[in-house]
């Protein structure tokens, strides 16, 4: 058992906080020792109002001071082990699991963690102190870095650690344990929010200075040896916190943006493969001498240098970058991997075409396809094996988000977060919160909020709230939303206006889209000439009733239904579908398809509410490009399978 020790003195503002971060810990079996300080605020009253056997105030009929009062707390811990909480600070949900795991890795008998710095509410300002991996007694001379907040001592391996009655006296209890010849072992893994308001910030550094000289002088250190503690403390105190952090921070920076860049390493290596085809099949092809169907000589064919080369390669690899961000091939670890495999074979293929016609009007005849098939096939493969590589390291990186949902309606929307631990880990799920009660758990500890359901003021208040303290939030959407993301904003005047239309497909991508449904039926005739024995009636464009054909590959010739567009459903059920949801009038303003981004990413627990959303935001964000993405998507997923 872990006994955890918590000295009260004015406490009453933090207390709650404090102790709740506690109960939230994933590891159960502590026991919480609060010795209030004759505390003259309502801490105590605090305390009280918390029902759980493992939490025990100790009241002290006179004040005696922080090293006292966690004196009586370790006296009377009965666990093997001891840590130390200050009342105004929180603890991440992980911390006692973290060090203990870590003290049995080392087998150690003391260790401490990284923190971070708190607001007044005790959000993260983004400022962290890291830890070594070890510290002795004489680097600990020197290294005021053990916030006591973090520490977890084996009483088995050191003892019961009491402290002595002086100024800093942490510090000393630490120093005196390490002069047995103990070692400290540090995780360097923030555990621990050190609440620090604006008002502290501006500590008294002389007093600072003093405690620790005095702490020297109790230590029986020389003059010399004092002095040079000293200075070696001032420069870490001082010079590291301008120089050493400040590059520290920016490796941290140059790391996250090398690894969220990922998937732009690999259209530069992309764009390497097509290289190696550009000179050594495509221009000596190009550079030829160039002849007329008559046979009459035109001339040598393209000629480029140094500069000329580099700019073919780059005008590619700009057209790989546009669709592949069009498509979003570059989601490198917020798509599943084979969804981003599927998005980046897209824009291959989209980039290989343009590119085939660009050299062919340059040839003035078409060319051989032979070197792009094989350059596709080499990037392909490519593209499968770095969809892989690129989101394990992303998720080495970047570990899950602690997520806090918010659920202010009856749909259980932790369930479908839950199936990406790789992004998500689900620390606590509020159910129908009232406002205070959710805004106060937004701002404690989280990576992330997820907000499903609730009236829109709520959901806009909860929204501002989050973008307010820096939180980063994800929207479950109602109808509403997807309806406005698909509304194109126009510039009239010095407001801005959202412009929803009543039909999202324009004319011209209809008609594109018609000539290549009519192609494809052309194509998979014979396979729709095999479902003509099971005919189907079912609810098509305008609620118009058609006779679905097997597939739905002859249905593409007589243009009732198109290769990708929301499910066809039987006329029963979907008059019955609209009987209960009047909103699902909504994904007939389409025609139906043979395959649907519904249909692709719907699973076994998908709602209808859910598939309706999934079908309206196909038809709000339509496009070619969408469109030719789901199809070479639904050759990897089966149908029905989903996206799991």
């Amino acid at each position: 058992m872990i006994s955890i020790i918590t000295p009260v003195y004015k406490a009453e503002k933090y207390i709650r906080q404090t102790i709740e971060s506690v109960l939230a810990q994933t590891y159960t079996d502590w026991e919480l020792i609060l010795v209030d300080d004759c505390s003259p605020d309502g801490s105590a009253d605090v305390i009280r109002g918390f029902d759980d056997p493992r939490i025990r105030l100790i009241c002290q009929q006179t004040n005696t001071g922080a090293a006292e009062a966690r004196n009586r707390g370790i006296r009377e811990a009965k666990g093997r082990y001891i840590a130390f909480l200050d009342a105004d600070d929180i603890w991440y949900s992980n911390k006692l699991d973290s060090e203990l795991q870590f003290m049995g890795r080392q087998d150690a008998g003391f260790v401490f963690c990284s923190y971070e710095f708190g607001d007044e509410e005790a959000v993260p300002t983004g400022k962290m102190v890291r830890v070594p991996k070890k510290l002795t007694y004489q680097e600990a001379l020197s290294r005021t870095v053990i916030f006591t907040s973090t520490v977890m001592i084996d009483t088995q391996k050191i003892g019961k650690p009491f402290m002595p009655d002086v100024k800093s006296e942490d510090t000393a209890t630490w120093w005196d344990i390490l002069k047995k010849g103990e070692t400290a072992y540090g995780l360097d893994q923030a555990l621990v929010i050190y609440r620090r308001p604006d008002s502290s910030l501006s500590s008294d550094k002389k007093e600072a200075v003093r405690r620790i000289w005095n702490l020297y002088k109790r230590e029986g250190l020389s003059f010399p040896a004092a002095s040079l503690h000293m200075f070696r403390w001032a420069w870490r105190a001082t010079i590291r916190r301008f120089v050493d952090d400040a590059v520290r921070s920016h490796f941290e920076a140059i790391k996250r943006f090398t690894v969220l860049q990922l998937s732009l390493a690999g259209l530069v290596l992309q764009t390497a493969l097509y290289g190696v085809a550009w000179f050594r099949y495509l221009y000596p092809e190009l550079s030829k001498i160039r002849y007329n169907r008559e046979g009459v000589e035109l001339g040598r064919g393209l000629v480029l240098y140094y500069r000329g080369h580099v700019l073919m390669l780059f005008i590619y690899f700009l057209m790989l970058v546009f669709f592949s961000q069009t498509t979003g091939g570059m989601k490198t670890g917020y798509q599943k991997p084979k969804i981003v495999f599927g998005s980046e074979v897209t824009a291959l293929l989209m980039t290989n075409i343009l590119t085939y016609l660009e050299l062919s009007l340059i040839k003035n005849w078409l060319l051989s396809p032979k070197p792009f098939l094989v350059v596709l096939t080499a990037q392909v493969i490519f593209a499968y094996v770095w969809a892989y590589v690129s989101s394990g390291i992303y998720r080495h990186v970047f570990p899950p988000r602690e997520t806090l949902v918010l659920n202010l309606s009856d749909y259980n929307i932790a369930d479908k977060f839950r199936t990406r631990s790789d992004r998500f880990e689900i620390v606590r799920v509020m159910e129908k919160p009232s406002l205070d009660k959710a805004m106060y758990e937004c701002v404690r500890w989280y990576g992330c909020v997820v907000i499903c359901g609730g009236s829109e003021e709520e959901r806009r208040i909860l929204l501002e709230y989050c973008y307010q303290h820096y939180i980063r939030v994800y929207l479950v959407p109602e109808y509403g939303d997807i309806l406005i993301q698909g509304a194109e904003q126009m510039d009239l005047f010095d407001t801005p206006i959202f412009e929803l239309k009543e039909y999202a497909v324009r004319w011209e991508l209809r008609l594109v889209k018609r000539f290549f449904d009519m192609a494809a039926g052309i194509i998979l005739l014979p396979f729709g000439l095999y479902g003509l024995k099971k005919p189907v009636t079912c609810m098509g464009k305008n609620r118009r009733t058609f006779v679905k054909y097997g597939h739905g590959f002859l249905n593409l010739l007589n243009g009732t239904m198109s290769v990708v567009g929301p499910e066809a459903r039987e006329i029963s059920a979907a008059e019955d579908q609209i009987a209960r949801e009047e909103r699902a009038r909504y994904r007939y303003r389409i025609k139906p398809g043979i395959i649907g981004y519904a249909k692709l990413y719907r699973t076994g627990s998908t709602t209808d509410e859910e598939q309706l959303k999934m079908d309206l935001y196909y038809i709000q964000h339509y496009s070619l490009l969408n469109d030719f993405k789901l199809i070479l998507l639904s050759l990897r997923f089966k149908s029905g399978s989903g996206n799991g």
